[in-house]
């Protein structure tokens, strides 16, 4: 194993300082050595002062002996403990700086930062108040398409440039719930310059034709007037007055939404042997004849029996009793054609009521011209 340089330099600075402590203890002692000549001499020509004096010097010296070398004999070499220039920089104490004590938070700072929280925000609810930060930028409406963007903005009765918290959302909410087409409404503030307004209306599931405009027929039944749009994805009803009305509509919303918009057009057509029949019209060319308070049943079973009878096909299918198919051409379908476009378009009892309406006019007609007669 290679001996480091350091634990050679410790064993030459041992060994010097062993001979210089030798020769400072000769020089000590150089005072006090026994009297020139021989040894046989010295011991037989001394006195008993003399004797005791030499034997006191060599006591001296041999425990000086033992103070000076003891300590440096008992050292083994292997044990004496080395360290890097790195170790003894470690070891060494570093002059650190005195850390100032912190300063203590007390109540008082609490209360000031309190304070400066206060004021700063203070300061910006006065800025954004009175600032443009704080008006109306953007109206966002979403969820509407009977009902347009700018009949739902004239009533929220305020709009862009007004000022956000002086919008009244609860006003706005009830004018646009009297709207006959809106089932739900919902307007909220998103801070800090826009408001959302989401309006859920009722499905149109028909249309009724009055002269050259259409009119959406909604879900719960009622008639969208004053908000004329083309016949979408829904059918044309005709003919179709109070329970009729209402009973259609009905089985209008249970049938699915992919078959009701292959419907065309829906005529009310009842005949002395049935009130409920009504005759429909497909996109697909097909007709049907069926009862208006089985409809929603039968009709949801339309794709399976295109299906069977095919497309090249085409006819009549009678659905009013039970299910069948009449090609075109057939008597069958002659026949009940036919019975179809002979049958009076409105039910017995409206014309009864129309006709009482008739009479009770005429009525007050005479009356206005037999008090014409007496003045």
């Amino acid at each position: 194993m290679t001996e480091r340089p350091d634990v050679e330099e410790m064993k030459q600075k041992l060994k010097r300082s062993k001979e210089t402590a030798h020769g400072r203890l000769d020089t000590r002692l150089g005072d006090s050595s026994p009297p020139e000549g021989t040894e046989e001499e010295s011991s037989e020509g001394r006195t008993v002062d003399e004797e005791e004096e030499a034997s006191t010097f060599h006591q001296k010296k041999a425990d000086a002996d033992r103070h000076l070398y003891a300590p440096h004999h008992d050292i083994d070499e292997e044990e004496i403990e080395t360290f890097s220039p790195k170790e003894r920089d470690k070891e060494k104490p570093r002059n650190q700086k005195k850390k100032r004590p912190r300063p203590k938070f007390t109540r008082a700072h609490f209360y000031l930062l309190l304070l400066m929280m206060l004021l700063l925000s203070v300061g910006m609810l006065i800025w954004y108040v009175f600032s443009s930060a704080s008006d109306v930028k953007n109206i966002n409406i979403n969820g509407n398409e009977l009902i347009s963007d700018e009949e739902l903005e004239e009533r929220l009765q305020f709009g862009t440039g007004d000022k956000m918290f002086s919008a009244n959302l609860s006003r706005a909410t009830e004018n646009i719930a009297l709207l006959p087409a809106v089932e739900d409404v919902e307007i909220d503030r998103e801070w800090w310059n826009t408001i959302n307004v989401s309006v859920t209306e009722y499905r149109a599931v028909g249309y009724v034709a009055n002269d050259t405009d259409y009119y959406p027929v909604l879900e719960n039944a009622q008639v969208l007037r004053g908000y004329p749009s083309p016949p979408g994805s829904a059918p044309i009803l005709h003919y179709f007055e109070g329970r009729e009305f209402d009973q259609m509509v009905e089985s209008l919303n249970e049938i699915e939404a992919e078959i009701r918009e292959s419907i065309s057009e829906i005529y009310y057509r009842p005949s002395e042997n049935s009130s409920t029949r009504i005759h429909m019209f497909m996109n697909d060319g097909q007709e049907i004849v069926a009862d208006y308070r089985t409809i929603n049943e039968k009709m949801n079973y339309y794709l399976s029996m295109r299906e069977e009878i095919g497309d090249p096909n085409a006819g009549i299918i009678d659905l009013e009793i039970g299910s069948s198919f009449l090609p075109y051409g057939s008597e069958e379908a002659v026949e009940v054609k036919a019975g179809i476009y002979e049958a009076p378009v409105q039910a017995q009892y409206i014309e009864d009521v129309n006709q009482a309406l008739a009479n009770v006019k005429d009525n007050l007609s005479n009356i206005g011209e037999e008090g014409d007669g007496e003045e």
